[in-house]
């Protein structure tokens, strides 16, 4: 994926507004302005064999990383500096692939903008990438508008070269996905359960695993030893995606807490949050708030 200005439409078929479709995050309508990647290229025969051959390529490689991790698994009881480095390289290695997928099969135009407090911080270079200058240990925060949110926060990472220490919360029933929940649990990944009660010990646990991790190996950060390991935690205070389920529940909170329901995103939960920078309090200095946003969904 690259960072590119948007063009004016070239053609009037693409100036077209497209009606939205009614998803219950906002009010259905037409389009301000045309999709970026106008209009649809293929039909129904060559979108099927392109998303089969989609399919087949990323299980395949999961399936490889996977099979590489199972692998690398006894460097745990050799050296634990050897092995919190090799699953970091294999996540870098995950991380390489959702960036070619998306572009191989879904190139996207990305509009990246950011206010006074990450000046410097981005840069595009002469071929239109993005690179970015983020610290290594930091909290991620973003709403969670569609399943795929978790790609482009990867690929934030990634062009600041932090795709290999990149950790993320989610929720438990993901873990028994076959081939990626183990490959999720290797990379060291958080799962809960939307259980306070059963989720606080478990959390507690691996955010005190992040806050004292130092290792001497490869992959270890500029510090060493004498530094924490890099670090992106990845949150989605609202707890789930965007839908018109999710809007009635968000509707139901917000009149519980006696609070004004958002337009355009689920009333957040603060509890993890907040228990997340408590536990990472002195290890963690910066929290950055990513918001997403995609054409044609209000």
């Amino acid at each position: 994926m690259s960072l590119r200005k948007p063009h004016p439409s070239t053609t009037s078929s693409q100036s077209i507004p497209k009606p939205i479709p009614d998803l219950g995050a906002g009010t259905a309508g037409l389009a301000a302005e045309p999709h970026p990647a106008g209009r649809v290229k293929h039909g129904s025969f060559v979108q099927l064999v392109r998303l089969l051959a989609a399919v087949s390529w990323t299980l395949l490689v999961c399936c490889v990383i996977n099979g590489s991790q199972i692998l690398g698994s006894p460097l745990y009881v050799i050296s634990k500096d050897y092995y919190y480095a090799y699953m970091s390289m294999t996540k870098q290695w995950f991380g390489v692939l959702i960036v070619t997928m998306t572009q191989w099969f879904s190139p996207t135009t990305i509009r990246i903008s950011g206010d006074a407090s990450v000046r410097g911080q981005l840069a595009k270079t002469k071929d239109g990438r993005l690179e970015t200058r983020f610290p290594e240990r930091l909290v991620l925060i973003a709403n969670h508008q569609l399943y795929s949110d978790w790609l482009y926060l990867w690929w934030i990472a990634y062009t600041s070269l932090m795709h290999g220490h990149v950790f993320i919360i989610l929720k438990e029933s993901l873990k028994y996905i076959p081939v990626v929940g183990p490959g999720m649990m290797f990379y060291g990944f958080i799962f809960l359960a939307r259980n306070w009660v059963k989720d606080r010990p478990r959390l507690q646990h691996r955010l005190q695993k992040l806050a004292k991790s130092r290792h001497g190996g490869p992959m270890s950060g500029k510090g060493g030893l004498d530094s924490l390991d890099p670090m992106w935690l990845m949150i989605y205070p609202e707890g789930t995606n965007l839908s018109g389920n999710t809007r009635k529940g968000s509707a139901r909170w917000a009149e519980k807490q006696g609070i004004k329901d958002f337009e355009h995103l689920l009333v957040p939960r603060s509890t993890g949050l907040e228990y997340c920078l408590h536990e990472l309090k002195g290890t963690v200095d910066w929290v950055y708030d990513c918001t997403v946003a995609y054409e044609g969904i209000p």
